[in-house]
Formats: structure tokens, C-alpha cells, sequence
């Protein structure tokens, strides 16, 4: 067994304690915190599980451990203790959202860098978790009132929680987890099983087919044929040389020309008829306007020259002047007229004559050049093809006769390729099945047998089972204990007396040998029982957690006690090995016991 002592405590700022705050925690047999309510008694444990696992019973955030009320953001704690003769001292310093850690083991720093896993080194050396260091190290009258006055069933799972067997019931529960699953998989399998004979039953492997023998391709007649082909095109390339020849030949044949044809002169008089086509522009302009003018005689009295007002014998003399001009400049225009249509029907005669000699002139270079093209070396008879023809056709209806018989060797020989690779697949199939079935009745043996062992390993971790077996054996330990500490607190008159079922835990109390029911049991009797199961529950917690703990809190016990009770728990605690106490109360004193008082004043607790 791990005997630790816890020593030295150091904190300030957590909780509502101010600065500098130092408890010794092995100093006094037995200690006794006095103090107004609120003023921190009860968190001097909390604030020792802070340092020891990093958390607390209640479930304090880090941010509110801090005194609110305090001028510095930071709060911190130091617990000097000593593990099987070793020396330890943990600090913890919070600030912000930082919290540092150290560890001190016989003067040297074996603080890891990370924080956590410094805590993880802490409980390694500690040996406990935090729930049974909790339960170990701080016990409350509150909890064991609900354990005394609950019904009979909640009295057997407060000791199954107590004793930690709810552990055997999760590991019970994991097994029915996984004889549910392992019955599935059972299942299942047998489903596949089915599946697979089904199909070895129905499943029909046919026979296997023999391939035909192919008939080698005479290729010396594609051979023949490609010889047949380059002489058909080598005719063919004569037939289309003939055939260009004589078109050559024919379009010769066809040229119309006049070997002495002469190029026609130029017309002589080019620039006159360019100069009088303007002249008569202009003359027709000059008309045309004359022409208006006399118009505009008839019809005004105003001068067409000057536009003054005139008298009717000055507008015949002005009639007649422009009369005169337009007779004379219409005989000039008629004139130019007549000579440019006789020069333009000689220019129109010179531009056939144009025309005709450059068409005879391309017809004679044509003639030149198709007299060039004409190969006179070539026939114009085109030369017998027909027979090669004939024979190209026969070779290639033979050639193409081979090819379809070795198509329809080869489909079918294809075609049973295939059905043979299928019967092939199903023989491997049916091979794979039939291995597969024996693995699967394997399988299915196997699953029967470790759903067996797990419906053996279900009803072994079920209430009625270890559970049961484990909680009667601890139950019979825990009344040996209470009454050991029962008989010290009553003289011997009292004894408790514990009856266990399936379904419920019964108390009776023997009063001098008489067991009436712990309901009609007076306040004082209840209360020397309620102390007695309190100290019971401690001592054997400490032997099942492997671990000797002289720290114990009990919170407001002495409360429910008379004054012969309370002398006698001092008694009691007073011959406990290596147990330093500190009893929380305000309303209790006793000359063999230290006091520590805590005083609060201005929202700031500290210890006197």
C-alpha cells in the first residue's frame, strides 16, 4: 500500500482567499476550521485537487477560481507532500489564460514541458484517480444523509457507484453490445450460407464445345491480283492519255482563224472627237437655256438680263435677239452631231475590227499550243481491257469465297471460345462457392461459439452476477467496518445490520440486540450511525484504492452530533493511524483538538 502525506499548502487569489494563505496539513492530530458561512471552509479541498489533478469536485472553471475581488489576475498554489518517503512539492501559477505547472522530486525539477503531461506524472506518483482521492480526502454529512434516507434501491446503486462497480456493469453492457453484433454477423453469415448452396444446388455447368480447323488463305491470289491491278492501271493511265490526246486533236480540229489577218490602224481623228463630244455638252447646255429664256419672255416684263422692268417692244426686240442665238448655236449643234455620229460609227467599225483580230489571235496561239500538247507517238485506238477485267474478278470471287469461310471458321470458333470461357467461370465459380461454404460453416461454428462465451461473459458482468458478488462481499466488509466504529461511538449498544437483494439494499439497526427499522431510529442514534458509516466508508475506500491518505475534511459532521458524540468522534479520530483531520464547523470545541478560524473582510478570506 502508497502512503501518501500531504503536508504544506500554499495559495492566494482562489476562490474568495485573498493573498499569501499557508494551511499545515500534518501538524494536528485533528484540526477544526471555523468560520461564517461563505467564507471558503469548504474550498481548501478544491483548492488541493486543483493542484494535485488540474480539476475539482464541483467543476469550477480555471477562469473563476480566481478571486474576482482581487487587484491581481493571477492566482497560485503550492502543496508540499511526501510519496512512500520521497519529497514532493507541485506549484501551480494561473494567469490569464496561461497556467504553468511545476514538480519537485527530492530538491530536482522533473517538470515536463507540456502541462498536461506533468499532471499525468503527478498521478502516476499519486496512484489515485481523482474520484477516489476525492472521496478519500473530503466527506460530507450531506451526501451520507441522502445514502441513509433514500429508498432501499437508490442505497444499493449510492454503494455500486461508491465502490466503482459500475465499471463490471459498462463492461456488461460493451458484452451485450457485442453478442448483439457477433448475433448478427451469425445471422448474416447464415443468409450467406443459404445464398451460396442455393446456388450449388441450382447452378448447371453445360459441356464444353470443340472448336472447327481453319483452312489456310491461298494469298499467291491476292498476290495475282495486285499484278492484274498495276496492269489494269497501267492501261488505264494509256486510255487517259489517249482520251486527253484527243480532245487535243479535237479542239484543233474545231479553231477558226485567218493566218493573214492584219492588226487594225488606230482612228485618226481620236482627240477631235474627245473635244467635240464637250462642244456638244455645252452647246446642248447653251440651248437649253436660250430656250428658257424666250420661254420667260411671253410670260414676263422683266429684263432676263438686268431684271428691270421693260416695255413690250424692248421685250420682242430682246425675243428675237435670243431667237437668233438659238438658231445659230442649234445649226452648230446639229452639225457637230452629224460629225461625231459619222466618228463614232468609225470608231465603233475599228473596235470589231479590234475585236476580230485578237480573237483570231488567241485562236492561232491555242493552235500553237494544242499542236505542242498533241503526242503524235500515241494511238488513238484504246487497247483491250476486258479480259483483264474478267480475270481480276474471278481471282477476287475465289480470294473473297476463302475469306468467308475463314470468317465462319473464326465465329465459331469465337463462339465457343466464349461458352467455353463460361463454363470455365462457372466450374471456378462453383469451385469458390463450395470453398466459400466451408468457410462460412467455419465462421458460423465459430460466431455460435463466441456468442456462448458472451451470453456466459453477459450474465457474469450482469447485476446478479460479479456485480452481485463483488457488492455482497464489499457490503459484509463495509458493516464489519461500521460497526467497528458504531460499537466505539455507542459503548456497543448499537450495531447496523445490512440485507442484500437483486433489486435493493435494506438497513436495520440492533439496539442491544433488537433490530427495528434506521427510519424510527432517534437523532442522536442516527447521527452516531451516520458518523460510523462515514468513517467505514473512508477506511475501506482507502484499502480498496491501494493508497494511505492522512488528509481527511468532514464537512459539518459534528452538527447532528450530541456533545457525548461528538467527545467520542474525537476519541476515535484521535487513535486513527497517520489521519490528520480537519473538521469544518462553527458550532463545535473541544480542548484536544487545534482551531484554525477564517476570516473574511472586505469580500477577502484568509486563514488566522
Amino acid at each position: 500500500m502508497s502512503n501518501i502525506m500531504l503536508k504544506q499548502l500554499q495559495f492566494s487569489n482562489m476562490f474568495s482567499y485573498g493573498a499569501s494563505n499557508e494551511l499545515n496539513l500534518d501538524h494536528s492530530k485533528i484540526t477544526q476550521l471555523t468560520a461564517p458561512n461563505g467564507s471558503g471552509k469548504s474550498s481548501i479541498a478544491m483548492i488541493i485537487q486543483e493542484i494535485l489533478f488540474n480539476k475539482n469536485v464541483k467543476g469550477i472553471k480555471k477562469t473563476d477560481i480566481l478571486n474576482r475581488w482581487s487587484k491581481t489576475k493571477q492566482w497560485s498554489g503550492s502543496l508540499d507532500l511526501t510519496v512512500d518517503g520521497k519529497e514532493y512539492t507541485i506549484g501551480v501559477t494561473r494567469s490569464g489564460a496561461q497556467t504553468k505547472v511545476k514538480l519537485i522530486e527530492n530538491g530536482v525539477d522533473i517538470s515536463d514541458h507540456k502541462v498536461l503531461d506533468t499532471y499525468k506524472k503527478i498521478q502516476e506518483i499519486i496512484g489515485l484517480d481523482f474520484e477516489v482521492f476525492s472521496q478519500l480526502t473530503y466527506q460530507s454529512s450531506t451526501d451520507l444523509l441522502e445514502f441513509l434516507k433514500a429508498t432501499d434501491a437508490n442505497r444499493k446503486k449510492f454503494l455500486i457507484n461508491l465502490f466503482n462497480l459500475q465499471k463490471y456493469i459498462e463492461i456488461g453492457d460493451k458484452i451485450k453490445t457485442k453478442a448483439t453484433q457477433v448475433d448478427r454477423e451469425a445471422t448474416k453469415l447464415s443468409g450467406e450460407l443459404k445464398s451460396v448452396e442455393d446456388f450449388l444446388k441450382v447452378t448447371e455447368i453445360p459441356e464444353k464445345r470443340e472448336p472447327v480447323p481453319l483452312q489456310p488463305i491461298d494469298e499467291t491470289l491476292q498476290q495475282k491480283i495486285g499484278v492484274l491491278q498495276q496492269e489494269l492501271a497501267s492501261y488505264n493511265e494509256t486510255c487517259k492519255k489517249i482520251d486527253k490526246n484527243n480532245m487535243y486533236l479535237e479542239e484543233r480540229n474545231n479553231l477558226q482563224f485567218d493566218a493573214g489577218l492584219q492588226q487594225p490602224a488606230e482612228f485618226e481623228y481620236w482627240d477631235e472627237y474627245q473635244t467635240l463630244k464637250q462642244d456638244l455638252v455645252m452647246l446642248k447646255r447653251d440651248i437649253e437655256k436660250i430656250t428658257s429664256d424666250i420661254e420667260n419672255t411671253d410670260v414676263n416684263d422683266t429684263c432676263p438680263s438686268c431684271g428691270q422692268t421693260i416695255d413690250t417692244s424692248h421685250l420682242e426686240k430682246v425675243k428675237i435677239d435670243l431667237e437668233k442665238q438659238l438658231k445659230s448655236k442649234s445649226e452648230i449643234h446639229r452639225e457637230g452631231l452629224i460629225k461625231a455620229t459619222k466618228w463614232s460609227n468609225e470608231i465603233k467599225e475599228i473596235d470589231d475590227l479590234k475585236k476580230t483580230y485578237a480573237n483570231n489571235k488567241r485562236n492561232i496561239e491555242r493552235f500553237e499550243t494544242l499542236s505542242q500538247l498533241i503526242d503524235t507517238a500515241i494511238s488513238s485506238e484504246y487497247p483491250n481491257i476486258g479480259n483483264i477485267e474478267q480475270e481480276i474478278n474471278q481471282l477476287q470471287t475465289e480470294y473473297n469465297k476463302q475469306l468467308k469461310v475463314e470468317k465462319e471458321g473464326n465465329d465459331h470458333n469465337h463462339g465457343v471460345a466464349a461458352h467455353n470461357a463460361k463454363v470455365n467461370a462457372l466450374l471456378e465459380q462453383k469451385e469458390e462457392f463450395s470453398i466459400r461454404q466451408l468457410a462460412i460453416k467455419g465462421d458460423t461454428l465459430s460466431k455460435h461459439n463466441q456468442l456462448n462465451s458472451l451470453n456466459i461473459l453477459k450474465k457474469a458482468f450482469s447485476t446478479s452476477g460479479i456485480v452481485a458478488f463483488k457488492l455482497e462481499n464489499l457490503t459484509k466488509e463495509l458493516e464489519v467496518s461500521i460497526n467497528h466504529y458504531l460499537s466505539l461511538l455507542s459503548d456497543g449498544q448499537f450495531q447496523v445490520e445490512f440485507k442484500l437483494d437483486k433489486e435493493k439494499l435494506n438497513i436495520s439497526v440492533i439496539n442491544n440486540g433488537i433490530a427495528t427499522p434506521i427510519e424510527t431510529v432517534s437523532g442522536g442514534e442516527f447521527s452516531r450511525i451516520q458518523t460510523s458509516i462515514l468513517l467505514a466508508i473512508r477506511s475501506l475506500l482507502s484499502k480498496l484504492g491501494g493508497s494511505s491518505i492522512n488528509l481527511l475534511f468532514l464537512d459539518e459532521i459534528t452538527g447532528v452530533l450530541d456533545d457525548e458524540g461528538k467527545d467520542k468522534l474525537i476519541e476515535v479520530l484521535q487513535t486513527e493511524p497517520n489521519l490528520n483531520v480537519f473538521l469544518i464547523s462553527h458550532d463545535f470545541t473541544h480542548p484536544l483538538i487545534d482551531k484554525i478560524s477564517i476570516v473574511k473582510d472586505d469580500n477577502i478570506s484568509s486563514i488566522q
